[in-house]
């Protein structure tokens, strides 16, 4: 019996050493990673970005900022830009035409997407010839005065009636036309328009569409014109 209660007593002993040992091991490892942290440099910022990060993101309560457009209508300005008013400059021309006598026979047709000028060929040119006659730069010089002063797109068409053009100058009515509808885009650009002007010849393309015009000697001179084009977009060429 007395051997028995020496070996107890020898087990519990040598069990108390060993969670002495274990404890002082921990200790150490304790000691340890304290070491690796105090040695180590945080980034407090980067830190403190991904707290904010995900405190926006896990907070159902955040107030929501819509972004909003800087310009009214911003698409469609993007899609094409508005230019000046047609009705109001319809209205503008008109009123110098039955004022001013060296616009006396030019006509104003307002369409749905353009206002025409409508500029009789016997006004400006010779026949079958595209050099202006000495009335037509003061006719231009008046219109340009109004048309440099919007940003529209404007276009020139040349065009002629349908009898054959006479003399070996132009080739064709759609080279008398082209010719006369870059007479027309030079003198503007003499007259101080500043923008880019695109010159087309018709020729006698478009002359069914007088097909309802009587007499026959106003329906062909109608036909012999140069139409001014203004579009209601800024010029973007």
């Amino acid at each position: 019996m007395i051997g028995l209660r020496k070996r107890q007593s020898g087990s519990s002993d040598f069990a108390a050493v060993w969670l002495v040992t274990f404890a002082d091991l921990v200790a150490l490892l304790l000691a340890f990673f304290v070491m690796i942290y105090a040695t180590q440099r945080i980034e407090h910022g980067s830190w403190s970005a991904l707290v904010d990060s995900l405190s926006q993101s896990l907070n159902p309560e955040r107030d929501l900022v819509a972004r909003q457009p800087v310009a009214d209508r911003n698409i469609r300005q993007l899609a094409q830009a508005r230019g000046a008013d047609l009705n109001y400059l319809e209205t503008l021309l008109r009123g110098m035409v039955e004022e001013d006598p060296v616009l006396a026979g030019i006509l104003l047709h307002k369409l749905e997407d353009r206002l025409v000028i409508a500029l009789p060929a016997d006004l400006l040119f010779p026949p079958g010839a595209a050099t202006p006659v000495k009335n037509a730069e003061a006719a231009i010089v008046a219109l340009a005065a109004v048309l440099r002063n919007v940003g529209n797109r404007i276009d020139v068409f040349g065009h002629t009636d349908p009898e054959p053009v006479s003399g070996a100058r132009f080739p064709s009515n759609r080279a008398l036309s082209l010719a006369r509808a870059r007479t027309v885009m030079r003198m503007l650009h003499d007259a101080g328009y500043g923008r880019r002007i695109a010159a087309f010849g018709l020729g006698d393309t478009r002359f069914g569409d007088l097909a309802r015009v009587e007499p026959r000697e106003r329906r062909y001179q109608l036909a012999r014109r140069v139409d001014i084009v203004v579009r209601p977009s800024r010029e973007r060429y």
